[in-house]
């Protein structure tokens, strides 16, 4: 077999790389080895490979760090020299030694080798004797250091055969699949590799059984109130449930630990249910037990928990009530008012109660005959008829009952079926109507969710816990990350404490959450492209091509550390054409972006510190709960028959519009969560303004820490919406920060023909403007605010200011931005409003994109990352990649990966000009271009990649790479790379060495990313005994700057 030493076969010879490795173990190799010859002068006159009996070694793994020991026992006295030599799966003879020869003994010899020169998991041992390969030989695995992922890594979701990793490489990728007992191809083929799926049948059960869900809801569709169909099964605390995780994992983590899996993943698309869709699990006993300790913690007592969500006679936990065991106990259980159809009922009463004032009002307003409750009933007393909205064959008994003291019992005297059905579709027409949060308390539904969330994160916490005890080196994922929502378990305040790895889909802002709550979690994508095998590809094909790797950029500057190939064997997805072995379209589509992100520009992100202008959002999951009821209460019957996608989500939309109006002003934010606020996250002068997204169900603790950060001299900013409701989903009949705002709420006011500018006010000149902007909330009314805007009698942009600090509420609705942002001359008002808004924070951006005309450039994004006090900055176009929060809005036909959202007023070449408040040095970094000291700059914006630029306070000093002019094969070669002059404190660079052999062609096998802080930086590279003689050129690109360095060296 013939190889280039960048370990590429020769496959007119050898099918694969398994083959080679195949038949070294059963033939000699030296003859496979076309470019290395024994030394000269060696006696061949014994032409025979049977004079070694066998090879012993002392194990069969080794650690990287140890030395391997061996014996050489021979059938033969040995008739000249003894040469042991160790070769890895790329054919290198990584080292060799000599062992004594004794002529006519044949008496075991002893050799070793230190292995850590070794970078392949397979590796051979073989003998050579007076020159002649023996046919006996040994074989060894290695377990490589452990590294960091500090680097970008492109991963097959494909599990290829043999022959084909050689070319996954050439379209740069560089890890693959291994299922949870197999693994072999990626050790073979020396590929990194992750561990896929280990306990999905725990965690995924119900997306990947497909029937087993759909089975469950037509069974409760049929037996509503049984809530024994609302237990999970497998029952995540479950003892039973831990004991087989832990098991399976174990005997998992074992098979694979000492070849340093990337990750190990857990479970995919995994939910309490399926996925967010809606449901009530888990109604077990493990689960109520559990339960009543997290009630008992965060209330102490059950007349606490009766307070909260309004319940009389809450006397005892569900755990007490359990143990007790009888069936009034047990059948009044706390965990049994906390279901989706008792929050609907909720809602229900206060809806009917606000409008109706009472059941007679409701009589009399629809000729209905419920029974009226005793003198001095309120509240719910009133509403019990109506409560429990169950099948309509027993509606008239069970409306006809009422359960309070002293109450009239008689049937409700509906004259027909018609009658009922008439009533109950004029009831859920009329809920579904309902806008308002007023006079709700969904605490105990609210609890329960929460309770969920963090019971689901805790059992994949304990999973984490099993694989890392096997394994410390364990990053453990889960993948198909949803978007942040009120079912599943996707909160991710938990999700990102208990994992080191996710694969998000890009929906919901996810990848924008999770980059803030925990920047150490690493991310990673999945990308692919569809094309029919042996078809020509179209304009459309071509159009999708370009699309394609955006994402992929756009993930980096966001926060991804690698992406995930997804070709799920599937021809049309494929990136090998298995019988053509060549690359096909899929592959093409991506390779440059990926051979571009492994030579370092990745690595230069993602070691640097993404920076943001002290923007802060607020991410509330309690009122994501609220909102969730909001938006489905017109699924009010068939919730959990509602498909629970984020497309529906009005808030999904809401804090899409924020992101998206924030970035296109040129500006960065980060997410900050409620317990963050709780713990004082607001108070460490990060940020200079906290919006709240349509923050309905914020805690005191929170209100608490707001008010001390406005007064301090913050900026608050909300649309509407805002702080209504405890965390726990009670309405508390004011909002907690209405004062802040200077603001309150009455009954719905006229609204004008439109909205217009009424006042100026510091950096905000509205008078007299004209502004298209969509009202949040007619019933609100200014207090000591001024409202700066105005639409008939309905206030808008209303500024209070508080101690050091304003508070600005703008009584907007943002969900349809990210929309007009995609429409020609939309006349949305938006941005220039907030970028004047932001201007009372002194929040401006520090890198202007700016059109031909010498206007913000419409949809680019720019992202700052620090580097001590270097900074490189990333400018890019930026569509909409999901639909979540989208609704109604008008879409076009989906295709494969490429999404259904129009973009394409984003997807022309732009000319750019770059604007910064001062001169700085500056350099391109892509184009390798040093732009000198600039405070600007004319550029051309590709529509699908960046513009990447390093600015540094003065010119960065220049690189120098060296090398001994001689070095000797099989000894250590030491590059040396050395700076002029130091670099300020914190900064580094990343250098990307790549080598040159005599014949001029590449050798991948010696190319690293190598991260310079200070110098003389020695960089340690074993050479092989059979690397080509000759001269080798060493070249050392500087990513900061471009430039790059040369240097040479002779191996003889």
């Amino acid at each position: 077999m013939q190889q280039d030493l960048g370990g590429h076969v020769d496959h007119g010879r050898f099918t694969s790389r398994r083959s080679f490795l195949r038949a070294a173990l059963a033939a000699p190799i030296a003859r496979m080895m076309g470019n290395y010859s024994p030394p000269a002068g060696q006696d061949h006159s014994v032409e025979t490979g049977s004079v070694v009996a066998r090879v012993t070694l002392d194990q069969e793994l080794y650690n990287w760090d140890v030395v391997l020991n061996g014996h050489v026992s021979f059938r033969l006295p040995s008739a000249g020299p003894v040469v042991v030599r160790w070769l890895d799966s790329f054919g290198r003879i990584v080292d060799e030694c000599h062992v004594p020869s004794f002529g006519s003994k044949v008496a075991p010899q002893r050799f070793s080798f230190k292995l850590d020169r070794g970078f392949t998991y397979r590796n051979w041992i073989r003998i050579w004797v007076n020159g002649v390969e023996q046919d006996e030989g040994g074989k060894f695995l290695l377990s490589r250091p452990p590294e960091p992922w500090d680097d970008f890594h492109v991963i097959s979701w494909a599990n290829y055969p043999d022959g084909f990793y050689d070319l996954l490489r050439q379209a740069g990728v560089d890890a693959t699949i291994a299922y949870r007992e197999g693994g072999e191809p990626a050790i073979d083929n020396n590929f990194n590799f992750y561990v896929e799926q280990m306990a999905w049948e725990v965690f995924a059960i119900y997306h990947k059984d497909q029937p087993l869900w759909r089975g469950l809801l037509n069974q409760i569709e049929l037996d509503r109130n049984n809530m024994d169909l609302w237990i999970r099964r497998p029952c995540v605390n479950d003892p039973k449930t831990d004991d087989y995780v832990r098991e399976h994992l174990t005997r998992f983590v074992r098979l694979h630990r000492d070849f340093r899996p990337l990750f190990y993943n857990i479970a995919d698309e995994l939910g309490q249910g399926d996925q967010i869709r809606p449901n009530d699990f888990s109604h077990s006993t493990h689960c109520t037990s559990k339960f009543a300790e997290y009630l008992r913690k965060m209330y102490g007592t059950p007349a606490n928990v009766g307070r909260e969500w309004f319940v009389t006679e809450e006397t005892r936990w569900d755990d007490e009530s359990l143990k007790n065991g009888s069936h009034w106990a047990t059948s009044n259980l706390m965990v049994n008012r906390t279901t989706t159809d008792r929050a609907f009922d909720t809602v229900a009463v206060a809806a009917f109660e606000a409008k109706c004032g009472g059941i007679a009002g409701l009589n009399k307003a629809w000729g209905t005959n419920f029974p009226a409750p005793h003198s001095g009933a309120g509240g719910r007393e009133q509403w019990e008829p109506l409560r429990r909205l169950g099948p309509i064959e027993k509606a008239n008994a069970r409306w006809g009952t009422h359960t309070t003291w002293a109450a009239e019992q008689r049937p409700t005297e509906f004259k027909s079926w018609s009658e009922v059905v008439a009533f109950l579709n004029r009831f859920y027409h009329e809920l579904s109507q309902v806008r308002s949060t007023e006079g709700w308390n969904v605490s105990p539904w609210c609890d329960f969710r929460n309770f969920m969330d963090e019971t689901f994160a805790d059992a994949i916490g304990r999973a984490r816990a099993v694989c890392k005890a096997e394994d410390p080196h364990a990053r453990c994922a889960t993948e198909g990350g949803q978007a942040p929502f009120a079912f599943g378990w996707y909160n991710y305040e938990n999700v990102v404490k208990h994992l080191d790895v996710i694969e998000p889909y890009n929906i919901g802002n996810n990848v924008e959450v999770i980059r803030s709550l925990n920047p150490d979690v690493i991310m990673i994508s999945t990308h692919g492209f569809q094309h029919k095998p042996g078809a020509p590809l179209t304009e459309e094909d071509r159009l999708y091509q370009k699309r394609a790797p955006q994402p992929i950029w756009w993930g980096l500057f966001h926060g991804h550390r690698g992406s995930i190939i997804w070709d799920d064997n599937l021809p049309e997805y494929r990136f090998v054409d298995e019988e053509t072995r060549q690359l096909t379209p899929a592959a093409s589509t991506f390779a440059d972006t990926f051979l571009e992100l492994h030579k370092g520009i990745a690595k230069l992100i993602i070691n640097s510190r993404r920076l943001h202008d002290g923007i802060a959002i607020h991410y509330s999951q309690p009122s994501m709960q609220v909102h969730w009821l909001l938006d489905n209460l017109q699924h009010a019957r068939e919730w959990m028959l509602h498909s629970g996608g984020d497309r529906g989500s009005h808030f999904t939309g809401v804090r899409n519009g924020w992101t998206k109006l924030i970035e296109d002003l040129g500006l960065q934010y980060e997410f900050v969560g409620a317990r963050q606020i709780e713990q004082g996250k607001l108070t460490r002068n990060e940020f200079r303004a906290l919006i709240l997204p349509q923050s309905l169900a914020v805690s005191s603790r929170e209100v608490e820490q707001i008010r001390q950060f406005v007064h301090t001299g913050g900026i608050l900013i909300a649309d509407y919406r805002a702080a209504t409701m405890n965390e726990h989903g009670r309405d508390l009949g004011r909002g907690q920060l209405d004062d802040l705002f200077g603001i309150t709420h009455s009954k719905g006011q006229p609204s004008g023909s439109g909205v217009s500018g009424m006042e100026n006010y510091v950096s905000l000149h509205l008078q007299g403007r004209k502004l298209d902007l969509m009202i949040g909330d007619e019933g609100l009314r200014a207090t000591t605010g001024k409202a700066l805007a105005q639409s008939g009698q309905i206030p808008l942009i209303v500024v209070n200011d508080f101690g050091q600090g304003k508070a600005v509420f703008l009584n907007v609705e943002l969900a349809s931005y990210p929309y007009q942002r995609l429409t020609r001359n939309s006349p949305t008002s938006l941005p220039e409003i907030m970028e004047q808004v932001f201007g009372l924070a002194g929040i401006q951006p520090q890198a202007r994109v700016l059109d031909e005309a010498g206007k913000r450039l419409a949809g680019a994004e720019a992202v700052r990352f620090a580097n001590g006090a270097y900074e490189h900055v990333a400018i890019f176009r930026n569509p909409q990649f999901d639909d979540g929060g989208w609704g109604d809005l008008p879409t076009q036909a989906e295709r494969g990966w490429a999404g259904s959202i129009d973009n394409s007023r984003l997807e022309k070449q732009a000319q750019i000009t770059v604007a910064w408040p001062a001169g700085m040095a500056t350099y391109d970094i892509r184009g390798r271009r040093d732009l000198g000291i600039i405070d600007k700059i004319q550029m051309t914006l590709d529509p699908w990649s960046p513009v990447v630029l390093t600015r540094a306070p003065k010119p960065i000093p220049v690189l120098r790479v060296e090398a001994p002019i001689e070095a000797q094969p099989g000894n250590p070669l030491l590059v040396t790379l050395r700076n002029e002059s130091p670099l300020p404190e914190g900064a580094f660079r990343i250098v990307r060495l790549e080598f040159v052999k005599p014949d001029s062609k590449p050798y991948e096998l010696y190319a690293r990313n190598v991260r310079v802080e200070s110098t003389p930086h020695l960089e340690r590279l074993h050479l092989a005994y059979n690397d080509p003689q000759g001269r080798w050129q060493i070249n050392a690109h500087d990513l900061i700057t471009g430039r790059v360095a040369r240097t040479e060296f002779t191996l003889r």
